[in-house]
C-alpha cells in the first residue's frame, strides 16, 4: 500500500450500469480505496455508449465513498464519425487527418480535459481505460509522462490505426489484464513498460450459493453479456440451432442468454422465438448467479476479450466454462487452468456440448480447478500485490522491461 501516492482513474462513463471494461477498473478502484488509498474517479455525465448523451448532472459526487467528478460530454458531428467508424470497422486504411477527425468525434468533454490540465500534475498516476475512445486518447496525451493506459486491448481493427498508436507509444505505460493482452499490445506497439494486473474476487459464501434460487428447470448453456455480434452470440445462437437440427445435442437442451440489447441487432430473426432459446434480458445479480451456478456450463463466444469477468463468476459458482478457441485471453485462461474447454466450429460446440452434458464427473473436475484458479492467481491480495509491484515500477522509472508480478506466464 501506498498511501502517499494520488491515483485518478479516467472512464468515459462510470457507474454500476456500466460494460466489462469500467467495471473492471472501478472493482480495481474500489478495492485500492478499500484499503486507503487517495484516489478520485473522473468521467463525463453519460451512460450510454453509443449516444453518449449526458444524463448525469456535472459535478462532484461520491459512489462507495470514491470522489467522482461529472463533465459533461462536447456535442458530436456524428455525419464526420459515423463513415470513418464503419471505414475503420471495416479495415479500411485512413488518412491521419482523417482518424483524428475520427477521434475528435468520439465521446469527448472540454470540462473534462481542462480538469486534467489543471489538476493532473498533483497526481502520481492517471490511470486511462478502456483504450478505444476520446476520453482516453486525447486525455492521456495531456500529461503523457504519467498517464497509463488500462487498454482492455483486442485485436481489432480500431487497435491498427495511426492514432492508437501514436498514444500508446507517449503515454508512461500500461497496466493489462491478461499476458495475451500485454503480448497483442507488444506486437503491435513494440516494447512497452507495464504488466499484468487483472481481476480480484471474493469467492462465494456457500450458504449464499446454496440460498440462492433456481431460474430455469430444464439442463441449459448459458451466456451473460451483451446481446452483439461483436460478442459473437449470432454464431452461438446458429451453432446450438444446426447442433439441435443435427440431432448432436439433446432435444431438452435449452440457450438462455442474459444482458442488454436487442435481438434485432444480431440479426437472426425468429431465434428469440423459439421455445428451446431462452432470453431473459437484464436480470437480478442474484438471478445471474443462480443461472451461472445451475447451468451447464458458461459459454464465452467473444473473441475479443482482455480478460472476461463472467469466467470468474461461473468458475466460483461450481460451474465449468467453455470458450471460442480463437481467443487468445479467454483460451488461455481455460489452458492455464483447466477449468473449461474451447471450440472453433459447430462440430467442436457440439461436441464439447456432448461431453459436458453426459461426463458429469469430467464437469466437476474442470469447474473446481477453475475455481481454483479464481482463488489463487485472483484473490483481491494476489491482484493489489502485483498492482503494488507494477506501479512501484512504473513510477519509478524502471519499467522499460515486462513487469510479472506474481502471476506466471
Amino acid at each position: 500500500m501506498n498511501n502517499d501516492r494520488r491515483y485518478a482513474f479516467i472512464l468515459p462513463r462510470f457507474g454500476d450500469f456500466v460494460g466489462g471494461a469500467e467495471a473492471l477498473v472501478g472493482a480495481l478502484a474500489r478495492a485500492l480505496h478499500a484499503r486507503g488509498e487517495s484516489l478520485e474517479v473522473w468521467t463525463t455525465c453519460a451512460i450510454d455508449n453509443r449516444s453518449w448523451e449526458n444524463h448525469f448532472d456535472e459535478g462532484v459526487s461520491s459512489i462507495d465513498g470514491i470522489t467522482v467528478r461529472r463533465f459533461l460530454v462536447d456535442n458530436r458531428d456524428l455525419e464526420c464519425w459515423i463513415p470513418k467508424q464503419i471505414a475503420i470497422h471495416e479495415g479500411m486504411k485512413l488518412p491521419l487527418d482523417d482518424e483524428l477527425s475520427w477521434m475528435a468525434n468520439s465521446v469527448n468533454s472540454e470540462g473534462l480535459y481542462s480538469y486534467i490540465q489543471q489538476e493532473g500534475s498533483s497526481f502520481d498516476a492517471l490511470f486511462f481505460a478502456p483504450y478505444l475512445f476520446g476520453t482516453t486518447f486525447w486525455g492521456s496525451l495531456i500529461h503523457p509522462d504519467r498517464s497509463y493506459l488500462i487498454p482492455c486491448l483486442h485485436d481489432e481493427t480500431y487497435a491498427y490505426t495511426q492514432v492508437i498508436q501514436s498514444m500508446f507509444r507517449q503515454v508512461a505505460g500500461c497496466v493489462f489484464n491478461a499476458y495475451p493482452e500485454m503480448d497483442l499490445a507488444e506486437t503491435l506497439y513494440g516494447p512497452i513498460p507495464g504488466g499484468v494486473v487483472g481481476l480480484g474476487f471474493t469467492p462465494f459464501k456457500e450458504s449464499y450459493v446454496s440460498s440462492l434460487p433456481a431460474v430455469i428447470q430444464d439442463p441449459f448453456i448459458l451466456y451473460a453479456g451483451r446481446k452483439e455480434t461483436g460478442k459473437n452470440v449470432h454464431l452461438l445462437i446458429d451453432y446450438f440451432i444446426q447442433a439441435k437440427e443435427a440431432g448432436k445435442i439433446p432435444a431438452a437442451l435449452k440457450l438462455v442468454i442474459i444482458g442488454g440489447g436487442s435481438f434485432d441487432d444480431l440479426h437472426r430473426p425468429g431465434a428469440d422465438a423459439r421455445d428451446d432459446i431462452v432470453d431473459l434480458g437484464h436480470v437480478t445479480e442474484d438471478e445471474k448467479y443462480a443461472l451461472m451456478r445451475d447451468a451447464v456450463y458458461l459459454c464465452q463466444p467473444s473473441v475479443n476479450e482482455s480478460f472476461s469477468i463472467v469466467l470468474m463468476e461461473a468458475w466460483l459458482l461450481g460451474t465449468p466454462v467453455v470458450v471460442h478457441g480463437r481467443c487468445p485471453v479467454t483460451r488461455y485462461h481455460v489452458v492455464r487452468s483447466g477449468g473449461g474447454l474451447y471450440f472453433d466450429g459447430m462440430p467442436d460446440f457440439a461436441e464439447v456440448t456432448r461431453v459436458m452434458m453426459e461426463d458429469t464427473q469430467l464437469a466437476q473436475a474442470l469447474a473446481a480447478q477453475g475455481e481454483c484458479y479464481v482463488r489463487e492467481e485472483f484473490s483481491w491480495e494476489a491482484v493489489l500485490q502485483r498492482f503494488d509491484s507494477v506501479m512501484t515500477t512504473l513510477i519509478s522509472g524502471k519499467g522499460d522491461e515486462r513487469i510479472t508480478g506474481t502471476l506466471t506466464n
